[in-house]
């Protein structure tokens, strides 16, 4: 007993020390000590776990802030200098307590503290052996998957050639309040992932308790991801193929959501070509947490603000047939006039969860694409990219390869567009911004009309140090960090 209470105690401790690179917020369940399996498992879920970022979406120019002289005069500074990849700002002395990506930082190690102690203790509780197999394995790919966020945010994006000398992040697979963090390479944290994939893939259940909770579809999906991220695609391809043998997970059908939303408002039959009509659709539509589609469901907790999506992201889309500008993502409202010309009100009074900081099966979907486009499979690439978009658009014509000339490489660009599309305002609007770029040495460019109607160029280098968020002010004050970036 005066084990596990040792461990409750040690957990609230971690509270006074939110600059650490361990950080606890937890009591599982209401109880006062760890005794049982039941207990542990606790430790898996919180009543709504977050991953702010804040900035992702400005960075990577998908969306923009409502009012454009807030934007201009760098109100808020961290935004604007990752909208206009403003590279003159020093954005250590704003990474506070106050910034997203602060606390991200802290929510996730938060996290992974709670698991380190699942882990460490549960094969020790009272309780059934099939419940420390279970929890252990839970654990394992959780805290991988907040591994995962912390090296895509806080440190280089993976480059094969660079990731073993390039600076990572703090690692800790134990629970331990004295132990110093030694900060590890990118390649250092990428084995620690894929380790605890491994690891937990057999005992990940078939079925999860609920969508906050990992299965075997989300254990195969996060694994193809991760190994899609490091560009070993042939593995990445069979992950990602094996993700849908397992779970009860299908795509969500948006085009036949859409009609019985209307329909139930104003009858059978409704005419969805009327564009008033998908205003309430939005205002009146559910789609929830525990859809099938989510693999995983993790919110963001309405992290970008301005709930715009600028013009060119909206022009990315089929604005008469495709479901997702339609019907789910853009309100049928007047231009703001403080925003960009352009800009469209992005998920404006809707019950919608779109699961941004989770994963769903149509990014199963996608990687496959990906990846049959990168091996020059252009049918197969093909093949996928209609069975998602199918679910997508009121009035589909089913892709060929001839479209693209049966070239790969059109392909799959094809395959970045529908990636923006698909999984628009989610955490992999930056993080595609920083793997291609860096794969493929893209500089980026685009123009800007500003409050007072001058036109501006702006450019983001393909090695920019803005591809990496600075760690936070509080964690470099009490570990032994060496800062990432600027």
């Amino acid at each position: 007993m005066k084990r596990y209470s040792y461990l409750c105690i040690a957990a609230c401790l971690l509270l006074t020390f939110a600059g650490c690179d361990n950080y606890l917020d937890i009591t599982p369940k209401g109880k006062a000590v760890l005794n049982t399996t039941a207990d542990y498992l606790g430790l898996l879920e919180e009543s709504m776990p977050t991953y702010p970022g804040s900035d992702f979406g400005y960075l990577a120019n998908v969306v923009t802030h409502y009012d454009r002289s807030q934007l201009d005069g760098y109100s808020y500074p961290l935004i604007s200098s990752s909208y206009f990849w403003d590279e003159s700002i020093d954005r250590t002395q704003y990474m506070d307590d106050q910034a997203g990506e602060s606390q991200l930082y802290s929510d996730c190690y938060a996290r992974i503290s709670r698991y380190n102690i699942l882990i460490d203790n549960i094969g020790d509780a009272e309780g059934p052996e099939s419940d420390k197999v279970l929890g252990t394995a839970q654990a394992k790919v959780m805290r991988a998957y907040n591994y995962f966020w912390l090296i895509n945010t806080f440190a280089a994006p993976y480059d094969p050639a660079r990731a073993e000398t390039d600076r990572g992040i703090i690692l800790h697979t134990k629970f331990d309040l004295e132990a110093a963090g030694t900060q590890s390479s990118v390649a250092d944290a990428y084995r620690l992932i894929c380790q605890d994939i491994d690891e937990a893939l057999d005992g990940l259940p078939e079925h999860a308790l609920n969508s906050y909770r990992p299965d075997k579809a989300f254990g195969y999906a996060f694994r193809a991801k991760v190994l899609l991220y490091m560009r070993r695609y042939d593995e990445a391809l069979q992950s990602a193929l094996e993700a849908l043998k397992h779970g009860n997970h299908e795509l969500w059908d948006m085009p036949a959501w859409l009609q019985q939303t209307a329909d139930g408002i104003y009858g059978t039959g409704t005419d969805l070509s009327q564009d008033w009509i998908y205003s309430m659709v939005l205002m009146s539509g559910k789609h929830d947490y525990d859809h099938p589609e989510n693999l995983l469901y993790q919110p963001m907790n309405a992290v970008f603000n301005a709930t715009m999506l600028n013009q060119r992201t909206a022009d990315l889309y089929d604005k008469t047939n495709d479901v997702r500008y339609r019907g789910v993502f853009s309100w049928n409202m007047p231009q703001r006039p403080t925003a960009e010309p352009g800009s469209v009100a992005f998920m404006y009074g809707t019950n919608i969860k779109l699961n941004e900081a989770g994963m769903r099966l149509s990014e199963v979907y996608l990687m496959i694409a990906e990846c049959h486009a990168r091996q020059g499979n252009v049918a197969q690439a093909v093949e996928y990219l209609n069975a998602l978009r199918e679910k997508r658009f009121l009035d589909y014509t089913p892709l060929t390869a001839a479209d693209f000339g049966n070239d790969a490489s059109r392909a799959l660009s094809f395959v970045r567009e529908e990636r923006r599309r698909e999984l628009v305002t989610s955490y992999n609007d930056f993080f595609d911004l920083r793997r291609f770029c860096t794969e493929f040495h893209e500089s980026l460019s685009k123009t800007y009309v500003d409050s007072q109607g001058t036109t501006h160029t702006f450019t983001l280098p393909s090695d920019s140090h803005l591809l990496t968020f600075p760690f936070p002010i509080r964690a470099m004050q009490t570990s032994a960090l060496e800062q990432n970036s600027k």
